[in-house]
């Protein structure tokens, strides 16, 4: 009998699965938790932003399938725990069915964060929109050498946090600035700010796409963006880019 069908005598539920279909799981934004019986779903949320049929959904599959709790996760998404793991291939096709989206784990770009933007006083960008005009554009890029995060900020008080992503962006006058390498973790490290000011939305995808080309071309697998960077050098990044480090910033 298969660990799949493995079923225990007393409770009725399985009582593991194996390493490989766990890797397989959290590949598609469903992890273990402790004991690997029972499971966190995690939904993918770009900027932070669902709306209130989303949630309603949501909530119902949490008592359906979980214990009837959400929890929200420190990169403004929302996930399911405690789902045993016979209930996941239902739950997987009431998300389907719902038209909702698992999050993305592994080598890829990640969901983007990014705070409320021109709805906010100090906003000076529509971080919202750029979010998600981010994410249908380089969302899609897999098999990076590593996991990549991106953060939109609105303006310098940077409630997403561009400075700990591998790409921030930022809102300034007069356009974007853009932090790269970026990270928290057991190692964190600042994010360097790029010496330009990026003027429009054509140029900022441009860098963007550039900026995740040399990752893609310089990193080594399993190394995040910043120590590529570090090994590498920043000024390699520059050149690459074709940014003189002299130019202001404002």
């Amino acid at each position: 009998m298969s660990l799949r069908n493995r079923k225990n005598n007393q409770t009725g539920t399985a009582t593991s699965v194996t390493d490989q279909e766990i890797a397989t799981l959290k590949a598609s934004g469903i992890f273990a938790e402790k004991g690997k019986t029972h499971f966190t779903v995690r939904f993918l949320v770009i900027g932070g932003h669902l709306n209130s049929e989303q949630l309603s959904t949501i909530a119902k599959m949490a008592k359906r399938y979980g214990d009837g709790s959400v929890h929200l996760t420190t990169r403004q998404g929302i996930q399911i725990p405690h789902v045993p793991y016979e209930k996941l291939p239902l739950l997987r096709k009431a998300i389907e069915k719902a038209e909702l989206q698992s999050a993305l784990s592994g080598p890829c770009v990640r969901a983007v964060v990014a705070c409320t933007g021109t709805w906010c006083r100090f906003g000076l960008i529509d971080t919202q929109k750029i979010a998600a005009e981010v994410f249908k554009r380089f969302g899609k890029r897999k098999n990076l050498p590593h996991k990549f995060k991106i953060a939109v900020g609105g303006c310098r008080h940077c409630c997403a946090k561009p400075q700990e992503n591998d790409i921030g962006v930022m809102g300034v006058p007069g356009g974007y600035a853009l932090f790269v390498g970026g990270m928290a973790g057991k190692t964190p490290r600042w994010g360097d700010r790029l010496p330009i000011v990026i003027k429009d939305k054509t140029a900022l995808w441009k860098q963007l796409g550039a900026v995740i080309d040399w990752y893609n071309k310089q990193g080594n697998p399993k190394e995040r963006f910043g120590a590529t960077i570090d090994r590498v050098g920043l000024q390699c990044l520059l050149d690459d880019l074709g940014i003189v480090k002299s130019e202001p910033q404002s």
